[in-house]
C-alpha cells in the first residue's frame, strides 16, 4: 500500500466505469462474499447455493430486466441448447440483465446473465445462441468453481465490504477505487485460456446440435472486434472473456473441420429484431438507432418489426406523431399484434386522446389478458375517460403483481376508489400506498381515517388496526431527532 499511486488508481477506476467492466466485479465480490465456507471443496451443492444468493441480491437491487417477453425469449433460446448439451446437476435459469455494456456470463450454480447491451448488437438470433451456449459451456465445465477454488488468498472481508456499498446505496466510485487497489489479486479470476477454449469447443457443438449455424459464434466475435474499432473503447464482452483473436482463429479452424459442411438456421424462437425493439437504447444512440432503422426499411419497407422498432425509437425521441404514424402502418400489416396495440394505445394515452387509447388497448388485452402493461395502461386510460369502475377493476387485477414500471399500484385503487366515492377504501389504500413509501405520518393518517368507516371486529378494520400498531410501533423505536436538533441549536 506504501507505493499505492492515487492517481494510477483513479484513471484505472475511470477505465473501469468506461469499459462497463463494473457487471463482472460486483458478480466476483458476490461469489467471494458468498463463499462462507473453506475454499478446500467447491461442490455442486455449494455453487447451487452460492449461484442462488447471487441472483437474490441482483434481483432484490433491480440489476435484473422484468420484461416478461425477453426473459421468455432468452429462456427459450437457452433451454433449447441446453437440451443439446452435457448438462451439469444445476437447475439452469436465464436472466437479462440491466445494463447496456456488451457482455455475458456465467454464475455457480447454472445461472446464465446476458447483458441488455449484448442483445442490441447481434445481427441475428443464432449469434445471441452462440454467446449462450458459450456460457453454458462455461456452468457445465463449472469454469468459475475451478476460479474459486484457486483463489484461496483473496482478503473476503474488503471485498464483503465492497459489496455492501454497491449494493445497499454506497458509493460505487469509492467502491471502484476499493477495488483498483485489489486489482492484482482479482484479475486472476478472470477465465484462463483453457477455460475459454473448452467453452468454445463445447459451445459450438451445443449451437450446430440445437439447429443454428455454427458460424455464428465467429461472426459475433468479429462484430465486437469491429465495435472496439468504431467505438475506440473496449467492449465489456472481451474484458470478461479474453484472447478473442487466439478465439476467432480457433473457432475458424473448427468451421473448416468439423463443421464444415454444417447449415443451421439464423432465427429459430423468434425474431430478434422485435426483441431489440424492446430494449429502449441509451438517450445518446437514440438518433443513431433510429437511422439505422429507417435504412433498413428502405430496403425492406412492409417489415413489421423494422416500423415497431422505429417506432418505439421515435417516441423515445418525443417525435409522438411520427411513432404513431409508423405504428398504423404496421398496424394495417399485423392488425392482431399485441405489443404494437399496446404501444400505440400508451402514446395516444400520452397524448391525450384516450378514446383512442382505450381502443387499441382493449383490443390489445383481448389478446393477452394477462399482460400487465397492458391492464395498467388500460386502467389509466378508463380512469382519464372517467369509467372509475372499469378503472379500479384493472388496477385490482394487478395488487399482487410485480409490475415492470415499478408503479405504485394502491396510489391508482386509492384515486379509483376515491372517484367512486368509497372514502373507507380510498383511505385504506391511501395508507397502504404511503406505508410502502415509508411516509409513516401519512400513513397513519389514513389508516386512521379509513378506520372510521368499518365497524369494529371486521376483517379491514383488523387490517388496518394491525397496520397502526405496526407503524406505531417502528415509531416508537425510531424516535424523532427533530427535538434534539432544534435543542442544539438553542444552546
Amino acid at each position: 500500500m506504501a507505493h499505492y499511486n492515487k492517481r494510477a488508481a483513479s484513471l484505472t477506476m475511470c477505465k473501469i466505469i468506461q469499459n462497463q467492466y463494473f457487471s463482472l466485479a460486483l458478480i466476483l465480490f458476490l461469489i467471494l462474499f458468498g463463499a462462507q465456507k473453506a475454499w478446500s471443496a467447491f461442490t455442486i451443492d455449494d455453487e447451487k447455493k452460492l449461484g442462488r444468493e447471487i441472483y437474490d441480491k441482483l434481483e432484490q437491487n433491480n440489476f435484473l430486466s422484468q420484461d416478461k417477453k425477453l426473459n421468455t425469449y432468452v429462456t427459450e433460446i437457452g433451454n433449447r441448447i441446453l437440451s443439446h448439451s452435457n448438462k451439469a446437476s444445476f437447475d439452469y435459469t436465464f436472466s437479462v440483465f440491466n445494463s447496456s455494456g456488451i457482455n455475458a456470463f456465467a454464475t455457480p450454480g447454472g445461472y446464465i446473465y446476458i447483458n441488455k447491451g449484448l442483445i442490441t448488437v447481434v445481427e441475428n438470433e443464432a449469434q445471441l445462441a452462440g454467446v449462450m451456449a458459450h456460457e453454458l459451456a462455461h456452468a457445465n465445465s463449472r469454469h468459475v468453481a475451478s476460479i474459486i477454488e484457486k483463489s484461496k488468498k483473496l482478503n473476503i472481508a474488503m471485498l464483503a465490504g465492497i459489496i455492501a456499498g454497491v449494493l445497499l446505496g454506497g458509493d460505487a466510485s469509492a467502491a471502484l477505487a476499493m477495488f483498483s487497489v485489489a486489482g492484482a489479486t482479482t484479475m486472476s479470476l478472470k477465465y484462463q485460456r483453457d477455460h475459454e477454449e473448452e467453452a468454445d469447443r463445447l459451445g459450438i457443438g451445443y449451437l450446430a446440435d440445437s439447429g443454428y449455424y455454427p458460424a455464428a459464434m465467429v461472426e459475433f466475435l468479429k462484430i465486437m472486434k469491429q465495435y472496439e474499432f468504431i467505438s475506440k473503447t473496449i467492449p465489456s464482452y472481451f474484458l470478461t472473456h479474453p484472447g478473442t483473436d487466439d478465439r476467432i482463429f480457433y473457432l475458424d479452424s473448427l468451421l473448416q473441420t468439423q463443421y464444415r459442411r454444417s447449415g443451421g438456421a439464423k432465427n429459430i424462437v423468434g425474431n430478434i429484431v422485435r426483441m431489440q425493439a424492446l430494449i429502449i437504447p441509451d438517450s445518446h444512440d437514440l438518433g443513431k438507432r433510429r437511422g439505422e432503422l429507417i435504412a433498413s426499411l428502405k430496403k425492406d419497407p412492409r417489415n413489421v418489426d423494422l416500423l415497431y422498432a422505429l417506432a418505439i425509437t421515435e417516441e423515445q425521441l418525443g417525435q409522438t406523431n411520427a411513432a404513431l404514424e409508423h405504428l398504423n402502418k404496421a398496424l394495417t400489416l399485423a392488425p392482431q399484434d399485441e405489443d404494437i396495440l399496446k404501444s400505440a394505445g400508451m402514446i395516444y394515452l400520452k397524448t391525450g386522446q384516450v378514446e383512442q387509447a382505450r381502443f387499441h388497448l382493449l383490443k390489445a388485452e383481448k389478446i393477452n389478458p394477462e399482460n400487465e402493461q397492458i391492464t395498467l395502461a388500460l386502467g389509466k386510460a378508463h380512469f382519464a375517460a372517467g369509467d372509475f369502475k372499469n378503472a379500479l377493476n384493472c388496477f385490482l387485477q394487478l395488487q399482487d403483481k410485480k409490475i415492470v414500471d415499478a408503479v405504485d399500484i394502491n396510489y391508482h385503487i386509492a384515486m379509483s376508489y376515491g372517484r367512486l366515492n368509497q372514502q373507507g377504501e380510498s383511505h385504506y389504500y391511501f395508507g397502504l400506498s404511503f406505508q410502502k413509501e415509508k411516509k409513516k405520518e401519512s400513513a397513519l393518517f389514513h389508516f386512521r381515517k379509513a378506520l372510521e368507516f368499518y365497524p369494529q371486529g371486521t376483517p379491514r378494520a383488523i387490517a388496518i388496526s394491525d397496520a397502526i400498531k405496526e407503524l406505531t410501533a417502528e415509531k416508537q423505536k425510531k424516535p424523532d431527532k427533530k427535538p434534539v436538533q432544534q435543542q442544539k441549536a438553542s444552546e
